[in-house]
């Protein structure tokens, strides 16, 4: 029953606030647009900055690293057959136990050199297990299938070349290449492998810097017999990495592995995300501060024009409280009004952009060196929506307190006098 009285107690001090803020159309409009402007650039700047990160993280993990790897201790930081391993039947049994793993696959690795008739280059040499790379990487997904096929086997005597790093090399399908590396001995080893398709991916160092052989192959010819380099996993939530490797990393009880994510691997990437949530929130700021100022200048000059108005009714007894909610009402309409204006401006344009992609192909080459592709697609969730009407609303609250104090403490017998 108090709440309910003090509702229809607070109905005529509403009504106010919408007629002062509808006679001041031209003013209203301006703040109105603004807020609008702010939050429609704010909404796309996001979906557009998730869809990159987004991207960013998805090519790096569907290319280099998988989501989760097991390896020897420093594997990372220097890939030789050195640091090879045997898996145990812990090893395979963990996986095996594994729910939340939606694939693994065993990798050889190792550095080398690759050789044509035209030149040669260093490279990354990866024996792959055909079937089971399709699980953790896009590798065949990023085949071009015209031009080429994919490995015919783990133990086939060819390999896969990026079409630009064929290019380079004036490799065509079915050319022999030689690959140069030393084996477990330290002995060079070099091999001819014939070309047996083309991949590109959205990663231009990756493409450049990689070549795929099949892994019984490239163990034969390393002489490790069934050591692998490393195991790499896919996981079935992207934000369950960190408890999947910590489950995984208490299975396996040998101290001279490591199970990391591709956080822990890619900390440059992570870097580079962070950056770019900082200039993001920098560019809110001034965006949202210019946005404060308009409201805070409108609300000023809308209580200077009704100075005489707002000291008749303190005179005829309204306390200071109602004068300062209805400043705040107005307030907050207007940020109301310009949240809904600018969500619908935004909101339903981000998600088209989500379906059809914004084409940066005149970028091709800037797009792969960050490694997202020359698609875009903007991504908007739930929290973003929810982040910028929380921003509105407080912006305009401290924008408003001022003016809303302000017209509270005015003196009737001041008002009154006031020409």
């Amino acid at each position: 029953m108090v709440l309910s009285e003090r509702i229809s107690g607070l109905a005529p001090f509403i009504i106010i606030g919408w007629r002062n803020m509808w006679r001041q159309k031209r003013r209203s409009l301006v703040v109105i647009s603004s807020i609008a402007i702010g939050i429609s650039a704010m909404i796309m700047l996001t979906g557009f900055m998730n869809g990159l990160t987004q991207q960013m993280v998805d090519n790096t993990i569907n290319t280099a690293l998988g989501h989760v790897t097991l390896h020897r201790k420093g594997f990372r930081n220097n890939i030789k057959l050195e640091k090879s391993f045997l898996p145990g039947p812990d090893v395979y049994a963990a996986l095996e136990r594994e729910g939340s793993l939606r694939a693994w696959a065993p990798r050889v690795t190792i550095k080398g050199m690759i050789r044509s008739g035209e030149g040669s280059r260093g490279v990354l040499i990866q024996g792959i297990d055909p079937a089971r790379e399709k699980g953790v990487s896009k590798l065949y997904d990023y085949m071009l299938k015209k031009e080429g096929r994919f490995l015919s086997g783990p133990a086939a005597d060819e390999l896969l070349i990026s079409k630009s790093l064929a290019e380079k090399l004036d490799v065509y399908l079915d050319d022999r290449v030689v690959l140069m590396f030393q084996d477990a001995g330290n002995e060079v080893v070099g091999a001819g492998l014939r070309v047996a398709g083309f991949f590109e991916t959205p990663m231009g160092g990756f493409d450049r810097g990689v070549v795929f052989v099949g892994i019984d192959r490239l163990r034969a010819l390393c002489g490790i017999g069934p050591a692998v380099s490393e195991i790499v996993m896919s996981t079935r939530d992207l934000n369950a990495v960190e408890v999947t490797g910590g489950r995984l990393s208490a299975a396996i009880h040998d101290p001279a592995l490591e199970v990391q994510t591709w956080k822990e691997m890619a900390p440059d990437l992570v870097s580079a995300i962070t950056l770019q949530e900082t200039m993001m929130f920098v560019i809110f700021m001034i965006v949202f501060i210019t946005v404060i100022f308009s409201i805070a200048n409108t609300l000023i000059m809308s209580i200077i024009e009704r100075f005489h108005e707002l000291g008749v009714m303190k005179s005829i007894g309204t306390r200071p409280s109602r004068v300062f909610f209805i400043v705040m009402y107005e307030a907050m309409s207007l940020g109301l009004l310009g949240l809904v204006l600018g969500m619908l401006v935004s909101v339903p344009v981000v998600l088209v952009l989500g379906h059809t992609g914004m084409d940066f192909s005149f970028a091709l080459e800037s797009m792969r060196k960050w490694g997202t592709g020359n698609i875009i697609y903007p991504v908007l969730a739930t929290r973003d929506i929810v982040s910028a009407a929380f921003i509105v609303f407080f912006t305009t609250f401290v924008a408003a307190l001022y003016p809303a104090l302000k017209a509270a403490r005015i003196k009737p017998l001041d008002a009154l006098n006031y020409v």
